[in-house]
């Protein structure tokens, strides 16, 4: 990951989520329930409790990026975006394009109680679009000198451009899960 503009940052987050919106509005939005419901081969996760999961990762990172931006002094127009140590470490851990490694959700995110997955879909892609809102936020906003906690742990912080890349990364990992439900 070089280091990029502010700017540039942003503008390439922003298209990964138009990405996705458009993604999951094409491929899963209208899909038969039972299909949505369907479990994956090998005892894995349905297509809708991919989303559920998803869902959870979203309200409880949105609020706190929100919260540090909100708290972010305003942006100096020369800045550039650098990934903290941390911030990569996790990006590259979730980036299905770089590993296969399986991870076992923590509790809190694993989803539980699936029994509307058009529910589930539709409140996935207003996260979406709150992410879209909350990156015209970062557009004006240091996202290097606040920090956001991670689920693991208080203790583990990292800043708010790393937050929303490491979400949308995760995001992109169980979207292609759910893909390849769909092509079983």
């Amino acid at each position: 990951m070089q280091e990029l503009s502010h700017t540039d940052f942003i503008n390439l987050i922003e298209a990964e989520v138009e990405k996705q919106l458009k993604e999951v509005i094409l491929v899963f939005q209208n899909l038969p329930e039972d299909l949505l419901l369907q479990p994956a081969a090998e005892a894995g996760w349905s297509i809708v409790e991919c989303f559920a999961h998803l869902n959870t990762y979203a309200e409880f990172y949105l609020p706190r990026i929100e919260k540090a931006l909100d708290q972010a002094t305003p942006l100096d127009e020369s800045s550039n975006f650098k990934h903290s140590f941390l911030g990569r470490y996790f990006i590259n851990m979730m980036d299905p394009n770089r590993g296969k490694r399986k991870y076992k959700a923590l509790k809190r995110h694993q989803p539980v109680g699936v029994d509307n997955p058009y529910a589930i879909i539709s409140t996935y892609i207003q996260y979406l679009e709150n992410i879209l809102g909350i990156l015209k936020k970062a557009r004006g906003k240091n996202l290097l000198r606040k920090s956001v906690t991670t689920s693991l742990s208080d203790w583990l912080r990292i800043n708010p451009g790393d937050a929303i890349l490491f979400v949308l990364i995760h995001n992109k990992r169980h979207i292609e899960q759910a893909k390849r439900i769909l092509e079983m």
